[in-house]
C-alpha cells in the first residue's frame, strides 16, 4: 500500500515538473519570436525583405519542409505564404499534411491562392498532381519547389499495403539476405510515394507536437519545430523555425 502511494506521488511530482518544463519553454518560445531582436522596426516592412535578409545566415536549409495543417485553424493564404518563403528560402521540396482530410478537397483553391501570392516573386512553383509547369521562366532554369498534399491515407494505411505487397511477391524488391536491411526496405516504399526526399523539418503549430500519423517511416529522422502557440502563422515564426533547424546536430543515432 504504501509503495502503491508512492509510486502515485513520484508519477505526480515527475508530471509536474514536465508541465512546468513545458510551460517555461512555451514562454520561452514566445519572449524569443517577439522580443529576440531578430524583427526590428528597422528591417523591410515586407515578407519577402525579412527573408531576403536573414537567409544568408542560415546555412543548414531543409530539402523537404512539411507543414503539418489544420484547415479550421490555418487559411488558405497562410499556407500559400508558407509556400512562397519556401521558395524563396530555397526549399526545393513542400508537403502539407492534411490533418482534417479536407485540404485534398481544396487543392485547386489552393493552387489559385498561391499563384495569387506569387506575383512578382521570381522561380517555378510545381504540383504532384499537376505536372503543367516546367521549371524554367524565359529558357532559364529557375528554382523551383514541389508542393505536394498528404492525408491520413498516405502514413500508416499505405506503409501496410507496401509491407502486404512485398510479403506476397507483388512487389519486385532487391535483397542479400532472407531479412530487410532498412535501407532495403527504404528504396522498396519509395516506390509508393512521389520521388521526395525524406522530411528534413516539419513544422506545427499550437502546443501539442504530435505526427498526426504522418508518414511513420520517412519522419523517423526529421526535426519536429514549433511554429507558434496560438496557430498563428507569419514571417517572424517561419524564419525563427528556420534559425532554429540551423542549430539543430542531427546525430543519426550515432
Amino acid at each position: 500500500m504504501l509503495s502503491r502511494l508512492l509510486r502515485q506521488c513520484l508519477f505526480s511530482i515527475v508530471h509536474l515538473v514536465v508541465s512546468l518544463l513545458v510551460a517555461v519553454q512555451n514562454v520561452y518560445h514566445c519572449f524569443w519570436t517577439y522580443y529576440c531582436g531578430l524583427f526590428s522596426e528597422q528591417e523591410a516592412k515586407t515578407d519577402i525583405g525579412v527573408l531576403i535578409k536573414h537567409i544568408p545566415n542560415i546555412s543548414k536549409k531543409p530539402k523537404h519542409l512539411v507543414l503539418l495543417t489544420d484547415t479550421s485553424q490555418h487559411s488558405l493564404k497562410d499556407l500559400a505564404l508558407v509556400v512562397i518563403w519556401s521558395l524563396v528560402a530555397g526549399v526545393p521540396y513542400i508537403s502539407f499534411y492534411d490533418v482534417t482530410g479536407e485540404l485534398k478537397q481544396s487543392e485547386s483553391k489552393l493552387f489559385v491562392e498561391v499563384e495569387k501570392c506569387k506575383k512578382g516573386v521570381p522561380g517555378c512553383i510545381k504540383w504532384s498532381n499537376r505536372p503543367n509547369l516546367n521549371g524554367y521562366t524565359n529558357g532559364i532554369q529557375a528554382h523551383t519547389i514541389t508542393i505536394n498534399i498528404f492525408a491520413n491515407s498516405d502514413g500508416r494505411p499505405k506503409l501496410a499495403e507496401c509491407i502486404r505487397k512485398i510479403a506476397s511477391n507483388e512487389v519486385d524488391c532487391k535483397r542479400e539476405g532472407n531479412e530487410f536491411t532498412a535501407q532495403e526496405l527504404d528504396e522498396t516504399i519509395r516506390r509508393f510515394y512521389p520521388s521526395i526526399p525524406d522530411p528534413d523539418l516539419i513544422m506545427y503549430t499550437g502546443s501539442l507536437c504530435c505526427t498526426h500519423g504522418l508518414l511513420p517511416w520517412q519522419i523517423r529522422l526529421s526535426e519536429f519545430v514549433q511554429l507558434s502557440l496560438d496557430q498563428c502563422i507569419n514571417i517572424e515564426c517561419y524564419v525563427g523555425a528556420l534559425y532554429k533547424y540551423n542549430k539543430c546536430d542531427q546525430r543519426f543515432g550515432k
